[in-house]
């Protein structure tokens, strides 16, 4: 068994759920991606058997955030300010998970930081001991336990109440769909599904051509909804306009 395979095992039998990834990719390489990620040993370890290589995916646990520090974009250490001890692990490609204990909604980047994501479990992390494009691996640098969120980047983490646009705001001076595309690629976690609906419903009202609804689609994968999720949420916004 490899290391990567005993690791997977090992996170599915502590109850983080995983997936399989392409070798040496952040890609899954299961059917329906991180909504396979399980807990299940016997399927995890099938996975591994299939393809002993994989990477390893993980969803973090409800009740935790992983701050996602990335150099090649500008995240820093010190950009975080005075931190306790908590689980952290150096990623492949230079930079830093840092795990913490915290319960409520969260944005998809730090506020006021460069180069800073917050992960949870509406996405996923490649995690120890997977190996990087460039070679390097993944590895733990810290396995004390997860300490809660410093109160200092409560609000950095926090998304702002994002009220849904009036019904006149949202197309530009030209009549273009562009404005609610934009308003979809900027939506925050929590207001995501919402804003997508609201802004398919839109579209569909305003009689918008077929490739405004694959780029709202797209828009709300770029902000962390998955295709499948933001396809149904598309196809229940046409239902519900063509109904009324």
């Amino acid at each position: 068994m490899t290391d990567l395979a005993t690791a997977a095992i090992n996170y599915a039998r502590r109850g983080l759920p995983v997936f399989p990834l392409v070798p040496r990719t952040k890609r899954p390489a299961c059917a329906h991606g991180k909504d396979d990620a399980t807990t299940n040993v016997d399927q995890v370890s099938a996975w591994w058997e299939a393809n002993p290589r994989c990477n390893i995916g993980l969803r973090p646990p409800r009740g935790y955030v992983v701050l996602d520090v990335d150099p090649r974009s500008g995240g820093t250490l010190d950009a975080l300010g005075a931190l306790p001890p908590t689980r952290t692990a150096a990623t492949g490609g230079g930079g830093w998970h840092l795990w913490f204990r915290h319960d409520g909604r969260v944005r998809g980047r730090l506020a006021g930081t460069k180069g800073i994501d917050i992960k949870t479990g509406s996405g996923y992390l490649v995690v120890p001991p997977s190996i990087h494009p460039s070679g390097d691996r993944y590895r733990w640098i810290d396995e004390t336990s997860a300490a809660p969120l410093p109160a200092h980047l409560l609000n950095a983490v926090t998304p702002p109440v994002a009220a849904i646009p009036s019904d006149l705001d949202w197309r530009n001076a030209s009549g273009s769909c562009s404005g609610l595309v934009q308003t979809v690629a900027t939506a925050t976690e929590g207001n995501r599904n919402a804003t997508l609906f609201w802004a398919a419903c839109r579209a569909v009202e305003g009689g918008a051509d077929p490739a405004v609804f694959v780029d709202l689609v797209q828009a709300a994968v770029s902000v962390g909804l998955t295709e499948v999720e933001a396809q149904r949420t598309v196809q229940s916004a046409m239902r519900k306009a063509a109904a009324a």
